[in-house]
């Protein structure tokens, strides 16, 4: 069974550009490629100036692999510079595709 994550968080207007051209042209492409990854898609709400992250796992344990190598690097931390607050994560399995 696919492990789902969905991360969807706020961010300052004059921050949202330069947040969606850090995912869209970086950490994305990455994420799609790393192992285990079935498939990444991010989208953005520009009049409420909110991301939203969806992303598809072969299990938990590949998304916690993922998770660590992106703390690790910092980059999880620098995606987390963008937002107000800390973003919602909500992890899940698939149950029908």
């Amino acid at each position: 069974m696919s492990h789902i994550v969905v991360l969807e968080g706020s961010l300052p207007k004059n921050k949202l550009d330069a947040c969606v051209e850090l995912f869209a042209e970086n950490r994305l492409s990455d994420t799609k490629t790393y192992d285990g990854c079935q498939s990444c898609f991010g989208a953005v709400n520009k009049s409420e100036s909110v991301i939203t992250l969806w992303t598809q796992w072969e299990s938990a344990e590949h998304f916690d692999r993922y998770l660590e190598w992106r703390t690790e690097r910092g980059d999880f931390a620098e995606v987390l510079s963008y937002f107000i607050g800390e973003p919602k994560m909500t992890r899940s399995e698939l149950f029908f595709s």
